[in-house]
């Protein structure tokens, strides 16, 4: 008897909604898609939960943003769910049915690298954007189903939706707002315990940045900074050892006797820029990871009188997204996320776009409470 490829709920050459972008259009369209079917090495995936991002809102307000493709396409490149189908080739791999077995719950890697570039024999995965990313140029979660390559389903620890540390919204914004910073705190500032870490911004990355390096990584201090106090006061609650607006940075430092070793600007905009070049220390990192601005001025002079290092930092990739759903799994960091149903979707991406979300939004199809 064949293996089973297919879960019984899956329906068969059935319609579902899905919200896509669509060229010429300035918000999501609710369209009726057919359901898609898995190819060889791919699952279809059952979403469960797929996350809001500002990458999103980018797509629909600055057109430079986009990815070179001309196509309409599902929108959603945090995704969390369970895999009801199975590619023919993984089907006979076993030992890749063991791993993504019908029923795994499942967390979607957004970079749907290739493997066989240059970029990615040198170990730079996430940086590799051909094909497109999920939901960012190619059919991504928001919808009831996905299908993805086997490469980009990675499977949750204890593998139950009902967890209360994993729950699918959570793992969904797992996937690009803990992802992203993990990366830029571990691999590319190679934060060490005992350092003073200094973080611009304190919305969905800014948050999951303040207990990543307090609460994974054991820093000896982190300052988190916002124009938003209601911003500052969730960056209190959630680890940081000062809160503050960019005005009093200064004051702060003098006055408790710090040096920035590390700063991380999730913003990117010409002040947050300016102000990490002011504040580290000589011999310090600055890492970019913010795209508020396409272009921004650094000083040469600070840089080489400091004696800085200038890095920028992008996403993640598999080995990042396992080490944060485990520091999640564990609790040293726990994901700010509000949950709407997927028929919210217009409504939470204006939401974002004015500035009235204070962390992260999951997206909710129907069918799962």
């Amino acid at each position: 008897m064949p293996p089973r490829t297919q879960a019984s709920d899956v329906p068969s050459k059935g319609l579902m909604i899905a919200y896509r972008f669509v060229p010429g259009k300035d918000e999501p369209q609710r369209e009726i898609v057919l359901v898609p079917t898995p190819g060889p090495g791919e699952v279809l995936v059952k979403v469960l939960a797929a996350g809001v991002c500002h990458s999103d809102i980018h797509l629909f307000e600055r057109p430079e943003s986009r990815p070179p493709v001309q196509n309409a396409y599902t929108l959603g490149h945090e995704g969390a769910g369970i895999i009801t189908a199975q590619g023919r080739s993984i089907a006979s791999d076993p030992r890749a049915v063991s791993r993504l077995a019908l029923g795994t719950y499942v967390a979607i890697l957004m970079l749907n690298t290739c493997g066989q570039c240059t970029k990615c024999a040198r170990g730079l995965t996430n940086l590799c954007f051909d094909p497109p990313m999920i939901g960012l140029g190619v059919d991504g979660c928001w919808a009831e189903y996905v299908v993805v390559r086997a490469t980009c389903v990675v499977p949750v620890p204890g593998n139950d939706p009902q967890s209360a540390r994993l729950p699918p919204a959570v793992v969904a914004v797992t996937t690009d707002a803990v992802m992203t910073p993990w990366h830029a705190l571990t691999r590319v500032a190679r934060v060490k315990p005992g350092q003073t870490v200094l973080i611009f911004g304190c919305g969905g990355l800014g948050t999951n940045a303040i207990q990543i390096a307090k609460h994974a990584l054991g820093v000896s201090t982190v300052i988190a900074t916002d124009v938003r106090t209601e911003s500052l006061a969730l960056a209190s609650k959630l680890g940081a050892d000062f809160a503050v607006t960019p005005d009093r940075l200064k004051g702060l430092l003098r006055e408790n006797g710090l040096a920035v070793d590390v700063a991380v600007d999730l913003v990117g905009v010409q002040a947050t820029i300016d102000a990490a070049m002011i504040y580290v220390r000589a011999g310090g990192t600055i890492v970019f990871v913010g795209q508020g601005s396409n272009k921004v001025s650094i000083s040469i002079m600070a840089t080489t009188t400091k004696q800085l290092e200038i890095k920028g930092s992008f996403a993640g990739d598999y080995r990042d997204l396992e080490e944060c759903l485990q520091a999640v799994a564990e609790g040293k960091v726990r994901p700010e996320v509000e949950s709407r149903p997927l028929e919210e979707c217009v409504e939470a991406v204006r939401a974002l776009a004015r500035g009235g979300v204070k962390a992260r939004i999951a997206l909710v199809p129907p069918g799962f409470v």
